[in-house]
């Protein structure tokens, strides 16, 4: 049965390339059809509102650190949108213009002004930037698609994009792999409306609130050291309505309904102000470049 697979678009961006292959890898039962969102928040509308059966959203970097959006987005929708599985994707940057004219050639690096991309895109090719256009303006854009599309159009612009993007705007290469450092991973997450069944190596995402007084990270943390949870990740991010306070992400090893793991989740639910299980999946292995 034909399932649909939403993700960031449009067509030609990382996401599409990461969503492509998630659809091959995927142990699902039958095959997706891949439909494209202006932005993330827009997926998680989508999956909530069951108008897609899975979406894929970027959530990290390993150059950048974390997509923020993301995250909270997944602390405002842990009801209705579940994290089922994770892929990690090796990101190759390329900047790409409009082909020189009349020759078939790229525009000399001395007739670029603006460089356009996404944040993220732009922000894993700083130290390429800095070096050999230093005096071209750097604008974000929605996607490195809309941004390849834009480029298009113009001389004495360029974009950082995929391969893919140059193909289908139109772009030729100026350069290639110019991202800051080659070994560019960035992980996505598959959110569904439920997440996924122990399959036996597997990670669990939570979201914790803790008083607001003098040790309560350390008593948590000491809950899955005694337990022999190997955690993976911790992060905070700013509770908006009021400076000062911050909410935990954390990734444990092994799933929710292990035996270990869920009396551990007990254990600090009983002693934070809250608890939320993003979700229980699959560890993920590295799907190899996209770009």
């Amino acid at each position: 049965m034909e399932m649909l697979l939403g993700y960031l678009g449009p067509t030609g961006t990382y996401s599409e390339e990461a969503a492509r292959k998630y659809a091959v890898s995927s142990a699902d039962c039958g095959s997706y059809l891949l439909r494209p969102y202006p932005a993330i928040d827009g997926i998680f509308t989508a999956i909530a509102e069951k108008e897609i059966a899975r979406g894929v959203v970027p959530v990290e970097n390993c150059l950048e650190g974390s997509v923020n959006l993301t995250l909270d987005l997944l602390s405002g929708n842990t009801d209705t949108v579940k994290i089922r599985g994770e892929l990690l994707c090796r990101i190759e940057h390329f900047l790409l213009a409009r082909p020189a004219q009349p020759a078939r050639t790229g525009q000399s690096p001395t007739v670029i002004k603006e460089i356009y991309s996404h944040p993220q895109a732009l922000a894993q090719c700083r130290a390429f930037l800095d070096r050999d256009y230093p005096h071209a303006a750097r604008i974000s854009m929605s996607s490195t698609a809309d941004a390849a599309a834009l480029v298009a159009r113009h001389t004495g612009k360029a974009v950082i994009a995929s391969r893919q993007a140059a193909a289908l705007y139109g772009l030729v290469v100026l350069r290639a792999n110019i991202q800051d450092e080659p070994y560019n991973i960035t992980r996505f997450l598959i959110l569904a409306t439920q997440d996924a069944a122990p399959s036996g190596k597997d990670k669990t995402s939570l979201l914790i609130g803790l008083p607001d007084q003098p040790g309560s990270l350390h008593t948590a943390l000491g809950i899955f050291a005694a337990s022999a949870l190997n955690l993976t990740k911790i992060e905070s991010r700013p509770i908006r309505s009021e400076l000062g306070k911050y909410i935990f992400f954390l990734d444990i090893e092994g799933h929710r309904q292990d035996e270990k793991v869920a009396g551990a989740l007990q254990a600090i639910k009983e002693q934070a102000l809250f608890l939320k299980i993003l979700g229980s999946y699959p560890r993920a292995v590295s799907l190899g470049w996209t770009g």
